[in-house]
């Protein structure tokens, strides 16, 4: 890849999943506690970082495309 796009959108690739993973995780460790408010805030909280990173690699995705259609039209003309 070349350019300022593609670096850019490596590193928000990167932060996209780190987020996607914390929220995995707190989801994960959130059902397995045995406090219920404990619960509660690692449930909520993981599904919001997981959402968010699934918006977000979602968006990504759909940026990436149209950059890459944009290349190949500005390589043919």
């Amino acid at each position: 890849m070349e350019g300022p796009v593609p670096r850019l959108l490596s590193i928000s690739i990167i932060s996209a999943l780190a987020v996607f993973l914390a929220g995995a995780w707190l989801l994960h460790d959130g059902v397995s506690a045995r406090d219920l408010l404990h619960l509660q805030i690692e449930i909520v909280a993981g599904a919001a970082l997981l959402s968010v990173g699934v918006v977000s690699s979602v968006l990504l995705l759909r940026d990436w495309i149209k950059w890459k259609r944009e290349l190949a039209k500005y390589r043919e003309s």
